[in-house]
C-alpha cells in the first residue's frame, strides 16, 4: 500500500468510527488527542457537553483538537471513557506524518462549536412570497451567482475569501469561512461586490427573475454545526447564534434596498498587543477600516468596467445642514431593542456614473425605527 493510500485509508478508517460513536446525533465530539499513530475521542451526549460548556468553555470553544492534558480532563469532566483508534500513519507535523487538521475536518462534522466574533451577512428577497416557483429559483439562482462572482473577484484581487452559506428559504447567511478580523473585513467587501452585482443585473435582466435584496451585517458569537441528511452529517456547517439572531431581526424592518449594520466593536490584527486602552474599533470605524482595504480591489471588472474606488458609511440626519451620524433602535416582536445603522455605500467605476448602494437618509420614509445621535469615541470616518 502507498502512503497516500495509507492516508485515505486511515481517514475512512477515523470517520467510520466518529460515525459509529456518533450513534445519528445521540453523542457528539467533545475533544480528541493524538499521539503517533495512536488517537483518542471524547464522545458525550450533547446536553452533558453544552450543560458544562458555560463554567468549560473549551468544551466548544477552539479546535476539537487537544493536547493530552486537556483532553484527559475533558474526559473527566464529562464521566465519558475515550474511543481509541490505531492508524496506518503517524500525525503530526514532522515529515511524512499527516497534518492533524486532515482529521480536525473529520471531527467537527460530530461537534458543536462556537465561534466568539465573526461577521455574518444576511440577504433577504424582497416580495418573495408573492412570486411564482420559477420566479423564485431563478431569483436564488442570481444570489447565489452574485455570491459566487463576489468570492471570485476578491480571491483575483489578492483578498483571500471563501463565503459559506446557508438557506432562509427567502434568502442566505453569508459568511468568511475564515475567521478573523481580516476576515471580518473581507465580509464586509463581499456584500459591497455582491450588492453591486445584484444591482447591475437588475439594470440589464427583468425585474421579476432578479431580486430586490435588503442586507444586514453585524459581527458576534454563534454556534456551528453539521444537520443529519439520511444517516450522515452534512459536509457544510449551519450557523445560529447571537449573531444571527440579530441580524433577523433588524432585517424584519429593513426597507427594499436598505443596508443595515448592526453595532458591534471589532478587534483588529495587533491591537490586543500594542498596548492602546480601547484595542477595537466600532462599527463606523470598522466600516472605514474595510474602505482602505477595498483599494486592493481596483481594477478589477464590475459590470465589465474597472473599480476605481469603493466606500460605505453610515449615514445622518436627512437635513443636508446638520451633520452627525444616527443609530437606529429596532424594536423585535419580543420586546427587545436592536441598534444599527443605516449605510450607504459608493461604488465608483471607470468611464460611468457611480453606483449608489443602500438608501440615503432622505430614503427612510416607513422604517420603523427610533434614530437617536451617536456618539463615536475616536472613530475614523468615511465619507460617501
Amino acid at each position: 500500500m502507498s502512503e497516500s493510500d495509507a492516508v485515505r485509508q486511515g481517514l475512512r478508517e477515523i470517520d467510520f468510527v466518529l460515525h459509529s460513536s456518533w450513534r445519528l446525533g445521540k453523542t457528539i465530539v467533545a475533544g480528541w488527542t493524538y499521539q503517533g499513530s495512536r488517537i483518542s475521542f471524547c464522545f458525550s451526549e450533547p446536553y452533558n457537553v453544552l450543560g458544562r460548556a458555560a463554567g468549560l468553555p473549551r468544551l466548544i470553544r477552539g479546535k476539537r483538537m487537544m493536547g493530552a492534558r486537556t483532553f484527559a480532563d475533558t474526559c473527566k469532566a464529562l464521566r465519558a471513557r475515550p474511543v481509541q483508534m490505531d492508524l496506518p500513519f503517524s500525525v503530526g507535523g514532522a515529515k511524512g506524518e499527516v497534518n492533524p487538521l486532515l482529521i480536525e475536518n473529520l471531527v467537527k462534522r460530530y461537534a458543536v462549536m462556537e465561534t466568539a466574533s465573526r461577521a455574518v451577512i444576511l440577504f433577504d428577497i424582497v416580495g418573495f412570497s408573492k412570486h411564482t416557483p420559477l420566479e423564485q429559483v431563478a431569483q436564488l439562482s442570481s444570489l447565489e451567482y452574485s455570491i459566487n462572482s463576489a468570492v471570485k473577484r476578491m480571491n483575483t484581487a489578492g483578498l483571500r475569501t471563501e463565503l459559506a452559506r446557508s438557506t432562509v428559504g427567502d434568502g442566505f447567511y453569508v459568511w468568511n469561512r475564515a475567521k478573523g478580523a481580516e476576515a471580518d473585513l473581507r465580509c464586509w467587501l463581499a456584500l459591497l461586490l455582491i450588492l453591486a452585482d445584484n444591482t447591475l443585473a437588475r439594470q440589464k435582466g427583468d425585474a421579476r427573475l432578479v431580486p430586490t435584496l435588503r442586507a444586514a451585517f453585524s459581527v458576534g458569537s454563534h454556534f456551528s454545526y453539521h444537520q443529519v441528511e439520511g444517516t450522515q452529517p452534512r459536509g457544510f456547517e449551519y450557523i445560529v447564534g447571537d449573531v444571527t439572531i440579530t441580524l433577523a431581526r433588524i432585517i424584519a424592518k429593513a426597507l427594499p434596498g436598505q443596508i443595515l449594520a448592526g453595532a458591534f466593536r471589532r478587534e483588529l490584527p495587533g491591537n490586543a498587543r500594542s498596548g492602546v486602552k480601547d484595542p477595537t474599533l466600532d462599527t463606523p470605524a470598522f466600516l472605514a477600516h474595510a474602505s482602505a482595504m477595498a483599494e486592493k480591489l481596483n481594477d478589477i471588472e464590475i459590470g465589465r468596467l474597472p473599480l476605481l474606488g469603493m466606500r460605505a458609511a453610515p449615514t445622518g440626519p436627512a437635513v443636508s445642514r446638520q451633520a452627525g451620524t444616527l443609530l437606529y433602535r429596532i424594536g423585535d416582536k419580543h420586546g427587545y431593542v436592536h441598534q444599527a445603522f443605516n449605510i450607504r455605500a459608493a461604488i465608483e467605476r471607470e468611464g460611468s456614473d457611480g453606483l449608489m448602494l443602500g438608501l440615503a437618509a432622505d430614503q427612510l420614509d416607513g422604517f420603523a425605527a427610533e434614530a437617536v445621535a451617536y456618539e463615536a469615541k475616536g472613530a475614523a470616518k468615511a465619507k460617501v
